[in-house]
């Protein structure tokens, strides 16, 4: 995935195509200040395939609104990296009577915002980004990349600093994300309610106790006041996407020795064959969950790390509960980060397998908000 310097691009002639195995980004290009592309980088050649299009015939469209897209995403289809998928989402919006727009568009006019979906030709200016899969995703850049950002909210000012600490798989962090006082109210909220953690189960694993993968407990808490639906107004101005495509925040406590093993958050649906809930809710495999945001609400004495064993290519750990390889993420109360579980194309990201590392001494509470890459009716849009 691409950005390009905004002195090659001045005047939204040319989009940069997001598409395929987009994890690492890109390494290739100039820097583009505080979205920023870092130095050329020696890498394997694991980088996505991107091309510099022309739009300028694009541009001439007279036709409003998404369907005056439609004469771009025609310059970019032929280098679809997830076929399959694409050309059944164009089947299920036609059928549908929706305008067959595969690809999401969006155009970067200041360094220290988040890049604006364009809804209409007319609204491109600046660079222009385009992703296969239909969702924005952040671009890593290159291990340590700082970026700052200020988001675009009515209610508060909130600017913070996003840290790349992984390619393979993508993985954000932010700290100062969340108050003392809102994590305090989360906890004391879900306090009451919190009972030991249940997983989905594949085919194979169906009839297994839970405890063989996690043995934290937790509850799903929907957004029913005023402080929770600010916080979820403000994650998705922070990964630009809409609340509607938000789960509930499932709230997680882990006391001494407590963990989870590595695992995926998405669903295989190969994996999930006999389960029609899921089937139907990943529509066969169509749509899945996208990205984990994930809120760390207190401190931890010792351990409770978040782990990703296959950071950097890693080959596929032995033991899914070793934490001593891969990256990790310390928890600090107020720090989320931010990994997607699947490419800008739609397809998943094998590299995403996580675990929450033992606690060694003290109590772990923590939460995850998991985003979809369709609308799921947990939440709303202001």
């Amino acid at each position: 995935m691409c950005f390009a310097s905004a002195t090659l691009l001045p005047d939204a002639s040319k989009v940069v195509m997001l598409m395929g195995n987009a994890r690492l980004m890109s390494h290739q290009l100039p820097r583009c200040a505080g979205l920023g592309i870092g130095k050329r980088a020696r890498h394997r050649r694991w980088l996505a395939e991107r091309a510099v299009i022309s739009i300028a015939e694009a541009l001439s469209s007279t036709e409003k609104g998404k369907r005056s897209l439609l004469g771009l995403q025609e310059l970019l289809v032929a280098n679809v990296a997830y076929k399959k998928r694409f050309d059944s989402l164009q089947r299920m919006r036609q059928k549908q009577n929706k305008v067959p727009l595969g690809f999401a568009f969006f155009s970067v006019k200041n360094d220290g915002l988040t890049p604006s979906p364009i809804a209409s030709i007319q609204d491109a200016s600046g660079m222009v980004l385009a992703f296969e899969g239909g969702s924005f995703l952040w671009p890593g850049i290159e291990v340590g990349f700082k970026r700052n950002v200020t988001l675009p909210l009515k209610s508060e000012s909130v600017s913070l600093t996003i840290w790349t600490r992984s390619l393979r798989p993508l993985v954000l962090e932010i700290s100062s994300f969340i108050e003392p006082a809102e994590c305090e109210h989360i906890i004391q909220k879900a306090l009451p309610h919190v009972k030991k953690s249940t997983v989905s189960h594949m085919d194979h694993d169906v009839g297994k106790p839970d405890t063989n993968w996690r043995s934290s407990s937790t509850y799903f808490m929907a957004s029913d006041d005023d402080m929770l639906r600010r916080l979820d107004t403000r994650v998705s101005a922070l990964t630009v996407l809409k609340k509607t495509h938000q789960e509930h925040a499932q709230i997680l406590r882990y006391e001494k020795g407590e963990r989870y093993v590595a695992h995926h958050d998405y669903f295989d649906v190969a994996a999930y064959a006999k389960n029609e809930d899921i089937q139907r809710m990943t529509n066969r495999g169509l749509f899945n969950r996208l990205a984990t945001v994930f809120f760390y609400l207190s401190d931890v004495e010792a351990g409770g790390q978040t782990n990703f064993p296959r950071a950097d290519g890693a080959p596929q750990p032995r033991d899914f509960g070793d934490c001593s390889g891969g990256v990790s993420v310390e928890p600090r109360q107020g720090r989320i980060m931010i990994f997607y579980s699947q490419y800008p194309s739609g397809e998943m990201d094998g590299d995403s397998l996580h675990g929450g590392c033992a606690v060694e001494k003290g109590t772990k509470w923590s939460a995850n908000k998991w985003i979809w890459n369709k609308p799921m009716g947990y939440t709303r849009d202001d």
